[in-house]
């Protein structure tokens, strides 16, 4: 934007999105400037939008689409297909996998074929019964190579041919190899379930809300599906209201035009607290930015090269100065999926002379390179740069590289050097950007010793999986891809008319609207 997924970069991403040129609909911008330099803003509207309505400011994307099924969604099309659609699980906001269109899944001896037992009762947001013959054929689509959908990488060990609705609530399906964590991998975002040939021209969902208009690139709106088989929402409707930078989001909270800015950055987020009331709610959790390093291309091919750079992070000062102290250091490695204890890996500091070291040993006493960012979410710009400071202590020059969003994903596997974020827990970020030839993997690692221990790993039973996964966290500290320095908060301001907000571990919350009431 909640969910599992591919992680990171050609994955859901958080509720943000690289600005597309477009003016917001807000007051003109030298009338909110001289608002917000005089410490006040317009009037709060309360009725804009309708009575009862949510409105959220979001990242602009004028290429969006209603298929939650499409290659590389946009933050906008991630949120709106999570009120939308559903999957057969979900992640709670602690990050717990929990039920929903299925109520159980029970497998063979060998984890190579499990069964599925729906939930009784659903309807579509059109009204029509959802059933088995509809997981069949979603799963069908989503397995499908030729329709390129992100999910494909977290299921390719279904066997296409084996889908079968066993009756109206039971679906079996086999698997080419064993695998444990087949419960976790549905709560994906990248994983709903659509109705029967609805997809990919008019997709139906079974989720709490229904579209009631779009407009790409400007505005969306869902309205309450009355229907729904949960907890019906307290809302009657929200409004996803599109803007091209998280300045002009930030203005339009201040100017009374929406109620929750998605998408800011922790110095703007912390000028609005107190102004008109304005709260900000803090999902502390496992997302973090994190520099990828091309190991298919010299001088990140020499893993002395990656552990160098490493050595030359200050992760204290990434937290203080990326962040404005919204997050917690990290050492190089992915999160620890609960309720596994960290590995017992000695938290990494600087240590500029052994970096020197490395580099020498690797003849890259001269070493220059450029970081490639696009910026897309708040601090990816600002990581790179106070890492280039930081490599300039041993000699290291680093350039930042912003380049738009659409020239970084054409280009993506490609670049040397970039800045990328994971917001998954850690089964899926390994099934999406830790294996070789996954569609996440931008940094083309392939490690044979880690290969091996994800197949141990999603293929031993829970009780069995920490220590796997805590071995597999020593590759990823030892000689792993990416710089990994801290784990941020996902900050989001909001009027003081909303209530109901809940804190999300994977940085989602916008994912939790049933509960929440505005006005």
């Amino acid at each position: 934007m909640a969910t599992f997924g591919v992680s990171n970069r050609l994955d859901f991403r958080l509720p943000w999105r690289s600005p597309v040129s477009r003016r917001p609909r807000c007051l003109p911008t030298l009338l909110l400037a001289a608002a917000l330099l005089a410490g006040c803003s317009p009037p709060y509207d309360a009725t804009a939008g309708g009575a009862n309505t949510l409105r959220v400011s979001v990242s602009a994307d004028a290429g969006e689409s209603l298929n939650p099924y499409v290659g590389s969604q946009s933050p906008i099309q991630e949120l709106r297909s999570s009120l939308l659609f559903e999957g057969l699980t979900a992640l709670d906001p602690a990050g717990k996998a929990e039920w929903r269109l299925a109520t159980g899944m029970t497998s063979n001896a060998d984890r190579t074929q499990w069964t599925i037992t729906l939930r009784p009762g659903v309807k579509f947001t059109d009204g029509a019964e959802f059933t088995s013959a509809d997981v069949v054929s979603s799963i069908k689509y989503l397995r499908d190579p030729g329709h390129a959908t992100q999910g494909l990488a977290l299921i390719q060990m279904i066997e296409p041919g084996s889908i079968q609705a066993v009756d109206k609530l039971t679906v079996r399906v086999g698997l080419s190899e064993p695998f444990s964590p087949f419960k976790e991998i549905w709560a994906s975002v990248l994983l709903p379930m659509t109705k029967t040939g609805s997809a990919p021209a008019k997709p139906i969902g079974t989720g709490p809300f229904a579209v009631k208009s779009f407009a790409p690139g400007r505005e969306s709106t869902v309205e309450r599906f009355d229907g729904y088989w949960g907890e019906k929402p307290r809302l009657d409707a929200v409004q996803l209201i599109e803007y091209p930078s998280q300045q002009a989001q930030a203005n339009a909270l201040l100017s009374g035009r929406v109620d929750i800015a998605s998408n800011t950055t922790p110095t703007i987020a912390k000028s609005l607290v107190g102004r008109d009331g304005i709260q900000v709610l803090d999902s502390k959790g496992n997302f973090s930015l994190r520099i990828g390093l091309n190991t298919a291309v010299a001088p990140f091919s020499d893993v002395r090269v990656r552990q160098a750079l490493r050595l030359l992070v200050d992760r204290q000062q990434i937290v203080s100065n990326v962040f404005s102290g919204y997050a917690r250091i990290a050492n190089d490695y992915e999160t620890t999926a609960p309720p596994c204890a960290a590995p017992d890996i000695p938290q990494r500091a600087p240590d500029i002379a052994a970096a020197k070291r490395l580099l020498a040993e690797a003849g890259q006493t001269d070493l220059s390179f450029a970081i490639t960012t696009d910026g897309l979410l708040p601090g990816m710009s600002e990581l790179a740069q106070v890492f280039a400071q930081n490599a300039a202590q041993a000699g290291v020059k680093v350039s930042v590289n912003v380049v738009p969003t659409p020239e970084l994903l054409a280009k993506w596997g490609k670049w040397p050097a970039f800045v990328d974020y994971n917001p998954v827990p850690y089964l899926p970020s390994v099934l999406g950007s830790l294996l070789p030839d996954r569609i996440g993997n931008g940094s083309n690692w392939n490690d044979p010793a880690f290969v091996k221990l994800a197949g141990k790993l999603f293929s031993s039973p829970e009780q069995d999986q920490c220590p796997l996964m805590n071995r597999m966290h020593e590759i990823e500290h030892t000689s792993g891809p990416n710089i990994t320095p801290a784990f941020s908060d996902v900050l989001m301001p909001h009027r003081p008319a909303v209530h109901g907000l809940v804190p999300d571990v994977n940085g989602r919350p916008l994912s939790f609207l049933t509960g929440v009431t505005v006005g």
